[in-house]
């Protein structure tokens, strides 16, 4: 196989990768759009039957003449409390996890190059061990 057609081989490899990452960078930002419109929906509708749902009670509670005890009161009020606390823990955990998982891709994107040159000398380091030949071929081309 020639240096030639390995290069075009190579080409062919990289034009592809380009198309696939331009193809990416082109919907990411409409997914992201769509994703956060989804959200608002859902919160506003989510919001919506709770507060038709309460208004809905209300009514009905005050023609029938029900009403909450004191201790009923409490009990209702501290086990929303508590539904606050858990979902306000629940954000910070997956807001601080998304950040770790951001930060890790940023130290991997930042360690490239060094992996990449250190994976070449690796490479380098095999080839001139179990193929000497080659690997004479393969330093003069480099220089």
């Amino acid at each position: 196989m020639s240096q030639n057609s390995s290069n075009n081989d190579l080409e062919i490899m990289n034009e592809i990768a380009q198309k696939y990452f331009s193809e990416i960078e082109q919907y990411v930002p409409h997914f992201q759009q769509s994703l956060f419109d989804f959200q608002n929906e859902y919160y506003k509708t989510w919001k919506n039957i709770v507060t038709t749902n309460i208004s809905s009670c209300v009514k009905s509670s005050s023609q029938f003449g029900f009403t909450f005890s004191e201790s009923n009161k409490k009990l209702i009020e501290n086990i929303h409390d508590e539904i606050i606390r858990y979902r306000s823990l629940y954000h910070k955990i997956m807001i601080k996890s998304i950040e770790s998982g951001k930060n890790n891709a940023k130290v991997w994107n930042d360690s490239a190059d060094i992996l990449s040159d250190l994976n070449q000398k690796i490479l380098q380091s095999y080839i001139s061990v179990f193929l000497p030949q080659l690997s004479e071929k393969t330093n003069n081309i480099s220089k």
